[in-house]
């Protein structure tokens, strides 16, 4: 793409050919030719280097809120001469908070080396990087490269665990309630029921001692216990809140306790440290919004909101 140069090096050439016209000597021509001739030539040298360049840009996939995490960006030039200027746009979109970041960069006389941008890290959620508008710019800038290469990442900024002030640790927290069933196939069990004898009931389940002192059959029913579940729901989207949901279900994960984690009509299923930070991910690469009430049934509940931990 042609620039505003090329109109300023054509006035120069107008001028250098009335210079010579006015001078007498030989350096009215040599300074003609050398206005025609220098830029062209120079142009043309510099076009092997900018459509060499490439530029590749790498971040962390996770980091902590508050720690130094850069965008490293690494130019590639396979040919002797530099490219005179290379300019882009770093933009970072904040998914979780909506906040955006533009970053201008602009080099010149660019040659291989590598480049280091920090990463906005004071907020949770999950950051998208994104290199935009590159623009490569000859000698003398009489021609503009435009290359529609694009690069894209994550990085998802991870909130520091933090134990609420109302819950310092499990070990008080009251067990949760064990319901029991029928054992399907019957079969051996600890726990048992006692009820009436059925057509069909094994004989050996038949409680005679009871049963005589009854004048009826009674039986054991062997009971398996059924698990209840236990539910983290997160209410607010704080960073004090996300500090305190993450550091709950890191402690349950080290107590063997699977859970799930629900924010609104998006859930995850934990049982260890890798699904915590995985159901973390997932919460911070969606739009922060303020949870409805939700009915969540039996089992123990967690809830996360304005900075404390209830539980029942």
């Amino acid at each position: 793409m042609l620039t505003l140069n090329c109109l300023l090096y054509l006035f120069a050439c107008a001028l250098a050919y009335l210079f010579s016209l006015t001078y007498v000597g030989w350096y009215g021509a040599y300074l003609l030719w050398a206005v025609i001739v220098l830029p062209p030539v120079l142009t043309l040298l510099s076009l092997p280097a900018m459509a060499s360049l490439r530029i590749s840009c790498w971040i962390p996939e996770r980091i902590n809120t508050g720690d130094k995490a850069e965008i490293k960006i690494k130019f590639s030039n396979r040919r002797l001469l530099p490219v005179r200027t290379c300019s882009f746009t770093i933009n970072v979109v904040n998914l979780f908070t909506g906040e955006s970041y533009s970053f201008p960069m602009r080099y010149g006389l660019l040659d291989d080396g590598v480049s280091l941008l920090s990463l906005p890290s004071s907020s949770s959620g999950t950051l998208l990087c994104s290199l935009e508008d590159e623009q490569l710019s000859s000698y003398f800038g009489l021609i503009r490269l435009r290359p529609k290469r694009q690069w894209q990442a994550k990085c998802t900024v991870m909130p520091k665990p933090i134990a609420p002030e109302n819950m310092a640790s499990l070990e008080s927290l009251p067990p949760v309630s064990q319901n029991f069933r029928p054992k399907p196939g019957g079969g051996y069990s600890e726990e048992h029921e006692l009820r009436q004898y059925h057509p069909g009931d094994n004989i050996n389940s038949i409680h005679w001692k009871l049963s005589s002192k009854t004048d009826e059959l009674i039986v054991r029913e062997p009971m398996e216990p059924v698990e209840s579940s236990t539910t983290v729901l997160l209410h607010t989207t704080s960073e004090i809140d996300l500090s305190h949901l993450y550091w709950l279900s890191l402690r349950l994960c080290s107590w063997n306790i699977e859970h799930v984690i629900r924010f609104g009509s998006a859930y995850a299923q934990v049982s260890n440290e890798t699904d915590c930070r995985r159901a973390m991910c997932q919460l911070l690469s969606l739009p922060r919004a303020k949870c409805p009430p939700m009915n969540v049934g039996s089992g123990r509940i967690f809830e996360v909101e304005n900075g404390e931990v209830h539980w029942h």
